[in-house]
């Protein structure tokens, strides 16, 4: 609202029977409150679970506007918004509180005019500002109202989201394990409680996976923090879909396998975390934590593949940075072509026989032979280690 409005003085007749009527105020309470459960259903059940609840906010408020009346000043609003915000939380919906308040105008009027005074008293023109103050007054507070419930309904919808958030939070950290709080959980996130269940993971620094999950087509729960967007989402079927949709995405996210069971929601947390470093700094898409078995130890002891890998590596390593790099490449684009050195060389722009070279001398260097498969395998993690810098 603006500037206070300053209204002419009242005639003394008006004045007179103001007066008269604020003096008869807990029995205008309670004529409109009667009133209210006649018209209006939600004010009924108020009525019937608090009686004398619903007659004191009438007093207030008809107070409030007969002082204003009679002052010759807009109505203090602290009151009508005192009065919405209780009424919003009990859950008496906002066009019921709106009509209300136009009834309580209406009976205003009539307590002033039609019941007080006596016909001939007053002139047409004397009544006018009778009408205009009243309806001024149910103006402002029907403003006040509506902001009113406005705030409420933010204030309810922030709580919500507080109370999802401590829920989701609660599973993802095992806090939350018996039955009874499960069965909470699982209502309050709109989940079902045995899943299935995926557990997705990216960090706070790349998009979002929340933007390429279709919530028409999957259920899921969402939670961001300072560090990361952690998903619990229900794939009822194939993960396909899922898969696809999160291959999508201009960032990198790791994908727990499925499990049945709120309980096992730490543990695919866990997994998630360890997909998502399977994927090296600039990598995009999704990462299973069964896609890549080896990369997948690699990464979940990361300090430990880093320490074997500096061992099995250590002569090769030592070699000159530009040397040292292009065998590096060459081995791990020889693994990805699956030990075709034919490969390797048209996405190398080399010679076949070029990386067949390099190759050997990567034996030479780290005393490992392709040709075994448990020296293949040291290289093996050894090189996606160094692929994902943990070495």
């Amino acid at each position: 609202m603006g500037a206070p409005t300053v209204m002419s003085p009242l005639p003394p007749e008006l004045a007179e029977v103001a007066k008269a009527q604020l003096g008869r105020l807990p029995v205008l309470a309670a004529e409109l409150a009667a009133l209210l459960r006649d018209k209006e259903e939600s004010y009924r059940r108020v009525d019937e679970t608090a009686p004398d609840e619903l007659r004191k906010v009438c007093e207030v408020n008809l107070r409030n506007a007969f002082d204003a009346f009679l002052e010759c000043r807009d109505v203090h609003i602290e009151c009508a918004r005192k009065t919405a915000r209780a009424q919003a939380r009990m859950g008496i919906p906002l066009p019921a509180v709106l009509r209300a308040f136009r009834i309580a105008g209406t009976f205003s009027y009539q307590a002033i005019v039609e019941r007080a005074i006596p016909p001939g008293t007053i002139t047409p023109e004397q009544l006018l500002p009778v009408s205009t103050a009243i309806w001024r007054i149910v103006d402002a507070y029907s403003e006040t109202i509506a902001t009113a419930y406005t705030e409420v309904a933010a204030d309810e919808a922030r709580c919500a989201e507080k109370a999802r958030a401590a829920w989701l939070d609660g599973l993802l950290d095992g806090r939350v394990t018996r039955p009874a709080e499960v069965a909470d959980a699982a209502r309050g996130l709109g989940l079902p409680v045995a899943g299935p269940f995926v557990v997705l993971y990216a960090d706070a620094a790349d998009p979002a996976p929340s933007t390429v999950v279709d919530p028409a087509r999957w259920r899921a729960v969402w939670r961001r923090t300072a560090d990361a967007e952690v998903g619990v989402v229900v794939v009822p079927g194939d993960l396909r879909g899922l898969r696809q949709s999160l291959d999508r995405l201009a960032g990198a996210v790791g994908m727990s396998p499925p499990v049945t069971g709120m309980h096992l929601l730490p543990a695919a947390l866990r997994r998630a975390r360890i997909a998502r470093r399977c994927l090296a700094p600039g990598e995009h898409g999704a990462a299973a934590f069964t896609d890549r078995p080896l990369t997948t130890l690699v990464a979940g002891a990361g300090a430990l593949a880093g320490e074997l890998a500096r061992d099995i590596l250590a002569n090769l390593l030592a070699l000159p940075a530009a040397e040292r790099d292009v065998l590096l490449t060459t081995l791990r684009v020889w693994f990805a072509e699956h030990g075709s050195a034919k490969d390797a060389a048209e996405r190398l722009f080399v010679h076949p026989n070029t990386v067949r070279y390099r190759i050997r001398r990567v034996q030479e260097l780290t005393g490992r032979d392709l040709a075994d498969p448990r020296g293949t395998a040291e290289l093996y993690l050894a090189i996606e280690t160094q692929r994902l810098g943990a070495a």
